[in-house]
């Protein structure tokens, strides 16, 4: 027994224990219930502790190659004495705060009620010799993991995840049973309270136990066949797959919002946002390698371009566009936007680069609260009735069907034409571009010439109203533009310029003596991302109908970058899971999310995640191939010196 590193263990897990009670996270989490009415989410949330940290205690950190200490029964030992040194610091906190009641001062949350609720009835002396205890059982469980059959801790892993997944999702399961018309059932699982009710726990765990033993086994086929392969690219039924799963999600989008009231409704309307203004990010960031810190900059001008153009309250200019129709200048406004934040910077790398775009971005922000631009921008009034309909007192968007559907007939001609053009060049024995399948050619020729046709002699033969304070609504046109930025960002990764900015992120002077023009690719990397992200900021824009300076802090650069370290740099997929999980999860910095009790800690949490996922994952919860492959090259040499010098031991053996 390593008793330094246990003591160790057992301190910062008292340390962390204490932290989550003095900053109130205990407080606020326990008016939930997860088992109505034995556990509560804050006795939850601190019972995790003493078990990790008397795991971390005995923990075997195994070098390659190294052989693996059998587990034994002095691990229960030291995960004990963890335990109990992490259960003693919390009770001479709760101690302390009895016998010194000032605390309060910089701890708020320190209180009676605190010390009351930990004296379990007695003094407080009592509550620290209860806690030391407790801690000492759950540290000796930690301690004894290794020594637990593999199956056991799948089980009791499976039944933690399953009651805390049902229980701070039940806004969501409970909207979708309401939804289905299965009141019943959801008064069966749910309390009055809002937590499970014990026999819908122990049926729900269950039924999860039951699947994942049912389906152990069946997980590796289904990542080797739509995992991120060397030969992803090559592949055409894997792309296939691919095009089919992302028909599916984008009908499955559609959709959703019928199951979801308004509140669950805006939270996927904020994760759609942040997608797209992560998106744009993942240009400059994940695949050029420019460490943006001012996006934000970018963001406020398609919004704020969208309110002059659209807003009958502009100060200066309104000419009271649609929406559809001030698009155009909004991505042109953006591209040079990104010009002129691209040209300074272009010669400038790694901190320096991110020091000059967080000034860019506040320099934007405070010009537009100036009373210089007041006459343009408005000011700290900023602008009001952004996308007002015509003699009518709400804004959003009017989509003509006729008008949409005349832009799918342009895309599908284009499509038809290049495939036209590449079945041409293959028939003529040039080259080795295979050649098209004939008929699915001429049908998108001819459905796009139909659409294109009918889409301009009748534009207006249907028209959607899209109310800005209709999250629904509004979701499904966010849906639409986080489809469109996907593609564009999906067929840049492998395309000539694509593969120009990863040369530079990878090298840049390798990459320049390619022959790579470093200057137009970088700046081309500034304008697509500044492109994608005031398409968000024009959404953003008519989904609130007002805009303010406030609006554009720097924390949302921050929060954007965020969204797309911890998805994974480079990754369309990561980006959009990075999104689920830290805006439609916690919440953006003023925006709400899944958890509502996470609101005044979400800041905290990142930061956690961030530290978390540098020294764990760097490369991302869903990361691209290659940057995977980049960030664990050191992994992969030393695998592959052990595997070559396995192989001459069996070369002299035989």
């Amino acid at each position: 027994m390593d008793m330094r590193r246990v003591v160790r263990q057992g301190l910062i897990g008292g340390l962390t224990l204490s932290l989550i009670v003095a900053v109130g996270m205990f407080q606020v989490f326990d008016g939930r219930k997860v088992i109505d009415p034995y556990l509560s989410a804050g006795y939850a949330l601190i019972l995790w502790v003493p078990i990790l940290f008397g795991y971390r205690a005995t923990r075997q950190v195994v070098p390659d190659g190294a052989e693996r200490r059998p587990a034994s029964s002095t691990d229960i030992l030291a995960g004990a004495i963890a335990g109990a040194i992490t259960g003693l610091l919390l009770g001479l906190v709760v101690v302390i705060t009895a016998l010194k009641p000032d605390i309060r001062n910089s701890f708020l949350y320190l209180s009676p009620v605190m010390v009351e609720k930990f004296s379990y009835g007695g003094t407080h002396w009592l509550g620290a010799g209860i806690l030391t205890a407790a801690g000492a059982v759950l540290g000796a469980f930690g301690g004894a993991m290794d020594l637990i059959p593999t199956t056991v801790k799948r089980i009791l892993a499976t039944v933690a995840a399953t009651l805390i997944g049902f229980n701070f999702a039940e806004l969501v399961v409970g909207d979708i049973l309401r939804s289905a018309g299965q009141n019943t059932l959801d008064r069966w699982i749910y309390s009055s309270t809002r937590g499970i009710n014990p026999l819908a726990a122990v049926v729900l765990s269950v039924i999860a136990v039951a699947l994942r033993l049912g389906l152990r086994g069946r997980s590796g086929g289904l990542r080797e066949r739509f995992g991120n392969g060397d030969n992803e690219r090559t592949d055409n039924g894997k792309r296939m797959r691919y095009l089919v799963i992302a028909v599916v999600a984008l009908a499955a989008g559609a959709w959703l919002p019928n199951l979801f009231g308004l509140y669950l409704n805006e939270v996927l309307s904020n994760v759609g946002l942040f997608i797209l203004l992560g998106l744009g990010l993942n240009i400059v960031v994940g695949y050029a390698g420019l460490l943006d810190l001012g996006y934000v900059a970018f963001f406020a001008v398609g919004a704020y371009t969208t309110a002059i153009l659209t807003s009958p309250a502009s100060p200066a200019l309104a000419p009271e566009l649609a929406f559809f129709a001030s698009l155009p200048w909004v991505l042109v406004m953006a591209a040079i936007a990104g010009l002129i934040i691209g040209t300074p910077v272009i010669r400038m790398r790694g901190d320096y680069l991110a020091i000059v775009t967080l000034g860019f971005g506040e320099i934007i922000r405070i010009a537009f609260l100036s009373d210089w631009m007041k006459p343009i921008t408005g000011g700290a009034q900023g602008i009001l009735r952004i996308g007002f309909f015509p003699g009518e007192s709400r804004g959003g968007i009017i989509l003509q069907w006729g008008m949409a559907l005349a832009v799918i007939g342009i895309i599908a001609l284009i499509v038809g034409l290049l495939r036209w053009n590449s079945s041409r060049i293959s028939a003529s024995g040039l080259t080795d571009i295979p050649e098209y399948h004939k008929p699915t050619t001429y049908a998108l020729l001819v459905v796009g010439l139909v659409l294109t046709v009918g889409g301009f002699i009748k534009p207006d033969f249907a028209t959607w109203v899209i109310p800005g304070i209709h999250p629904p609504s509004m979701f499904r046109i966010i849906l639409v533009f986080v489809a469109l930025a996907a593609f564009v960002s999906w067929r840049l990764r492998d395309s000539r310029v694509g593969r120009s900015w990863m040369a530079i992120r990878e090298d840049e002077q390798i990459a320049q003596s390619m022959g790579i023009n470093i200057v137009t690719t970088k700046l081309l990397a500034f304008v697509m991302g500044a492109m994608l992200a005031s398409l968000g900021g024009a959404l953003f824009a008519v989904k609130l109908g007002s805009i303010y300076p406030h609006s554009f802090e720097i924390i949302q650069s921050i929060i954007i970058l965020v969204v797309v370290i911890v998805g994974g740099m480079g990754s369309i997929k990561g980006v959009m899971i990075g999104a689920v999980v830290l805006i439609g999860i916690l919440g953006g910095p003023t925006q709400p999310g899944l958890l509502r009790e996470f609101g005044e800690f979400k800041l905290l949490i990142y930061g956690v995640i961030l530290v978390w996922m540098m020294l764990k994952r760097p490369e991302g919860l869903w990361p691209e191939a290659r940057r995977a492959q980049e960030l664990h090259q050191d992994e992969m040499s030393q695998d592959a010196w052990l595997q070559a010098g396995e192989s001459a031991a069996e070369g002299v053996s035989g």
